[in-house]
């Protein structure tokens, strides 16, 4: 008896979810490749590529900066803190990632 209720369980799963089961379609191409892994362009997307008149004005900024560190550095051995000292190696080194990252992104 139990054998028969459970034969009939499975057989009205199975009638239930059979028609919403759509199978392979067509030859295969159209199906997702789940085990294949992305494929990698070479190309550079337009969105991808850095402006470039913002790199520059990034890198002026940058050299800017960079030339007040040695006087603020040797006014520091005289016992004077700049007061904004932190602040500009904070903007030196954000400058620094942004310009770095924008050159690993281009790379053929």
């Amino acid at each position: 008896m139990n054998t028969i209720r459970l034969s009939t369980f499975v057989l009205l799963v199975c009638s239930v979810a059979w028609p919403q089961y759509h199978g392979p379609v067509g030859n295969g191409h159209d199906r997702k490749r789940w085990a294949e892994p992305p494929e990698q362009h070479n190309a550079t997307h337009l969105s991808d590529r850095p402006d470039l008149r913002e790199l520059k004005r990034d890198a002026e900024e940058l050299a800017n900066l960079s030339q007040t560190i040695p006087a603020d550095v040797e006014a520091i051995s005289r016992g004077l803190l700049s007061s904004n000292l932190n602040e500009r190696l904070k903007r030196i080194e954000k400058l620094s990632k942004k310009l770095h990252d924008a050159v690993e992104r281009s790379k053929p």
